[in-house]
């Protein structure tokens, strides 16, 4: 029986790319009563899918996205969970060359979101096998690139390579994008470099790349990867917390890059030139520069936080604790840990009033939140489109707002890919999170008031939250760096200018 489902199989794999018209026709065909009717209804969406997407036919394609459906509600085992995520993009994606970006996001923005949360599951799933989730971690940040969520792109391209290191494309996507940040300017010559070491990751295993992307895309994998001499060896970093710091990729800077000890910090992401709006108070750099000082303050001190809790002896033993006997840890630098994660994520609203303040989105700035600055209350007829200003915003080719709204959607909405980060803030801020280092958590005393975990997970949440900050910041400093673009070009007659000087140069410190 298995002989005969894999020569089924076989059969219209074949067929998909010699007829895919026969093959559509074909996978109709088939009859899904019976013994085999899983067996069967899993080659048939498989066909119309494939087929349908080869074709441009969306009528096969959503056929094949119920099947799936169906497959799904049945056995969601990280194989259908995947191809249910492959469907929805093929779906999403279908007809997108007739619309204009904006309108092709907003149509498939269901889809989209619920493709993410698929390869999301799978890409977390490490009881699924090596190819399933470097191909689903690839895939995501596929969706992550296009609506310009580039840092997160970065770090699931790189958890696909950590997943399986012969992932040519991975790599070569990551190379793309990094270089399309460097072009734009701002990027050290170190992003550039790790752009051409990625495409030499991704030429030795070339057969992968013209397998998925074609002869095309692994001739510029070649071009990229011979753009640069054999680079100097990098020494590692002497000091722990920097080589920490590169290794969680933590910098904020404009592209998710190592750290380049030439350059003297970590942290040098900058605002792009500003025309100033308020000409008659324009003495004084405006109140964005202030913000934004803030906001990379304050995420440098989450990281510094989340660096330090791993240290026990980093912090004063002032305090004495009754011990609850459920290997509960108690202390400053517990506390530290947790208050890391919700600084982070605490980021997120002030990146919004940010937004709010600079691109006059008009919100009263106490009224002011990340995961609904974006959209318009929900409505049962319209959703939650996109408020007025910020789809003119996007329309006028500040895209990367769109991404903005994008990690809100996944942050905010119920079934976000990133809800567990809100919940868990949620919880460190109102109520109590306690953390365990050995033990299970889950046997600990239990209230409603108390969240238990084990402390090694914690820590990988508060990395994620992390992340998640950086790559709000990195968004919104494109966002404000195109608008500015866009501004320049409508600006007529000469421009006066007004140096930002560095804060450290004015007070004497460097």
């Amino acid at each position: 029986m298995l002989n005969k489902f894999s020569e089924l199989s076989s059969h219209f794999n074949s067929l998909v790319d010699a007829d895919p018209s026969l093959a559509i026709q074909e996978a109709r065909d088939l009859v899904l009563d019976g013994r085999d009717r899983l067996n069967m209804m899993s080659v048939r969406a498989a066909t119309l899918v494939n087929a349908g997407a080869s074709l441009g036919r969306k009528d096969a394609i959503e056929e094949g996205l119920e099947l799936y459906r169906e497959l799904h509600s049945l056995y969601p085992t990280a194989n259908i969970t995947y191809n249910l995520a492959n469907a929805l993009v093929e779906s999403a994606n279908c007809g997108s060359a007739d619309s204009k970006w904006l309108d092709h996001q907003e149509q498939a923005r269901a889809y989209r979101a619920e493709a993410r949360r698929c390869y999301w599951r799978v890409a977390q799933d490490v009881d699924a096998n090596v190819e399933l989730r470097t191909q689903a971690w690839t895939n995501l940040a596929n969706l992550f690139a296009k609506t310009y969520r580039l840092s997160e792109a970065h770090d699931a391209r790189l958890a696909a390579l950590k997943v399986d290191p012969t992932n040519g494309v991975a790599a070569f996507c990551a190379a793309l994008d990094l270089m399309w940040l460097y072009r734009r300017g701002g990027c050290s010559e170190l992003t550039r470099m790790e752009a051409v070491m990625l495409a030499r990751q991704a030429l030795r295993h070339k057969e992968r790349i013209v397998q998925y992307a074609g002869e095309s895309v692994a001739a510029q994998v070649e071009a990229l990867a011979s753009e640069l001499s054999d680079p100097p060896s990098r020494a590692q970093h002497i000091n722990p917390f920097t080589r920490w710091v590169e290794e969680e990729r933590l910098t904020l800077a404009p592209a998710v890059e190592l750290v380049d000890p030439s350059l003297g910090k970590l942290d040098w992401l900058t605002l792009p030139d500003i025309l100033e709006r308020e000409p008659k108070l324009g003495s004084r750099p405006p109140p964005l520069f202030a913000m934004f000082n803030m906001l990379k303050s304050d995420f440098v001190l989450a990281r510094d936080l989340a660096w330090r809790a791993s240290d026990e002896n980093a912090w004063p033993k002032t305090g004495q604790f009754a011990d609850t006997l459920d290997y509960a840890m108690y202390g400053p630098d517990t506390s530290a840990l947790i208050l890391a994660h919700r600084t982070a994520l605490d980021l997120l609203d002030k990146v919004a009033v940010t937004a709010n303040y600079y691109f006059e989105l008009g919100v009263a700035p106490n009224k002011v939140g990340f995961g609904r600055l974006w959209r318009d209350p929900a409505d049962k007829k319209t959703g939650s489109p996109l408020s007025k200003k910020v789809k003119a915003l996007i329309r006028s080719g500040v895209h990367a707002i769109y991404g903005l709204a994008e990690l809100a959607e996944d942050y905010d909405g119920v079934n976000g890919i990133l809800r567990s980060q809100k919940d868990l803030r949620n919880s460190g801020t109102h109520r109590f999170v306690v953390l365990h280092d050995l033990g299970d958590p889950s046997r600990a005393r239990q209230a409603h008031e108390i969240e238990h975990l084990h402390r090694s997970d914690f820590t990988n949440e508060a990395l994620r939250a992390l992340r998640v900050a950086r790559s709000a910041i990195q968004m919104l400093t494109l966002a404000i760096s195109q608008h500015e673009e866009i501004l320049s070009k409508q600006t007529d007659g000469i421009i006066e200018t007004m140096i930002v000087p560095d804060h450290h140069w004015i007070r004497g410190e460097d």
